[in-house]
């Protein structure tokens, strides 16, 4: 298809169609590229201007924008002003972190470009988290096969005493729902590692602190777990533990990726396990792969206990599909039901 200014019409259900709002040339025809490596997704054209993209917008036949604009922010918040208007989600390419604070809403997948996006290959990361924020829309998720196991697991007896959390694609979107509920009705810390790269993993932090009402905070070396508090890793930095004198210390490990991510899930939950064991809850949330797989592996075998979001509610069911086919689940729950859950399981008394 060539790089035109164009809309086509409406494709046949299923497939997403995507409208490239980017300026460059070069980066626009690689990401068109990289978006033909998945089945799923129609590039129906392009706008090298906020209007033109408002213009094909308003008739209909579009249903995700990808914006990149390096040096234009105003170019990129028009366009995102036209998309919010007409309830279109949109994926924003930018290392700008005013843009990606005003972009943490459900409806923005905001990825941080990489140095020169067409060097990018299909496989990297970079591009796995674009395509699965726009195969979101049509909620291609990788379904259990027939007879997949979930088995529920029972929480041994005792009150925990971490909360641990694990998300990637739509964790932004999904984790103040999960912990705005639990403000004021547990007392555990609480620790959360999202795939999400360094420069915005201080806003995530932000963004919850003020969604939720939760003192929350970017992890640091030394910083002791708080009750209450949520702490989150670092972008860059895999979340560990240890302890010290009375207190459990955040200990940042500058080890290689796991699952291809730095944060990653799975170091969080071994480090969990070896210091709280039976006394921890897992919770993996949304995202694309199976990190943190390994992680609930051995904290149920250690005692501990884990839930997951389900299908039908997770932008992508990845990461908490793979534990709940694993069998490895107490419970199997919709995104508004896991806050009370966790109350239930935590034992926290009004």
């Amino acid at each position: 298809m060539s790089d035109t200014i164009a809309a086509g019409a409406p494709t046949t259900s299923g497939v997403v169609r995507v409208l490239l709002a980017i300026t460059a040339p070069r980066t626009r025809m690689h990401i068109r590229r990289l978006l033909a490596s998945a089945s799923g997704i129609d590039v129906i054209g392009h706008a090298a201007s906020a209007s033109q993209a408002n213009g094909l917008l308003q008739r209909g036949d579009v249903d995700f924008i990808i914006v990149e604009a390096a040096e234009d922010t105003g170019f990129v918040r028009d366009v995102l002003d036209s998309a919010r208007n007409a309830g279109v989600e949109v994926a924003v390419l930018t290392d700008d972190s005013r843009l990606s604070s005003q972009s943490l809403t459900p409806r923005v997948h905001v990825l941080r470009p990489p140095p020169d996006i067409t060097t990018v290959l299909p496989q990297s990361p970079f591009c796995q988290s674009l395509l699965a924020a726009v195969l979101s829309k049509a909620r291609v998720a990788r379904r259990p096969p027939a007879g997949a196991a979930m088995r529920p697991r029972t929480l041994r007896t005792g009150l925990p005493e971490l909360i641990a959390i694990g998300s990637s694609t739509g964790g932004p979107q999904a984790l103040p729902l999960v912990l705005g509920p639990l403000r004021k009705r547990i007392r555990q810390p609480i620790v959360i590692t999202q795939h999400m790269p360094a420069a915005f993993t201080k806003l995530l932090a932000e963004h919850l602190e003020r969604s939720t009402s939760f003192p929350t905070v970017q992890a640091a070396d030394g910083m002791p777990l708080v009750p209450g508090r949520i702490h989150i890793a670092p972008g860059g930095r895999h979340l560990l533990f240890s302890r010290m004198d009375n207190d459990v210390v955040c200990v940042l490990d500058d080890g290689p990726p796991e699952n291809f991510c730095k944060p990653a899930v799975d170091p969080m939950l071994r480090s969990v396990t070896a210091l709280f064991g039976s006394r921890a809850i897992a919770v993996i949330l949304t995202g694309m792969g199976h990190d943190g797989l390994a992680g609930c592996r051995s904290l149920v075998a250690a005692g501990g206990t884990v839930l997951a979001q389900d299908e039908a509610t997770s932008v992508v069911w990845g990461m908490p599909g793979a534990v709940a086919q694993a069998g490895l689940c107490e419970s199997v729950l919709p995104l508004n039901s896991l806050a009370e859950r966790i109350v239930a399981l935590a034992g926290a008394s009004s």
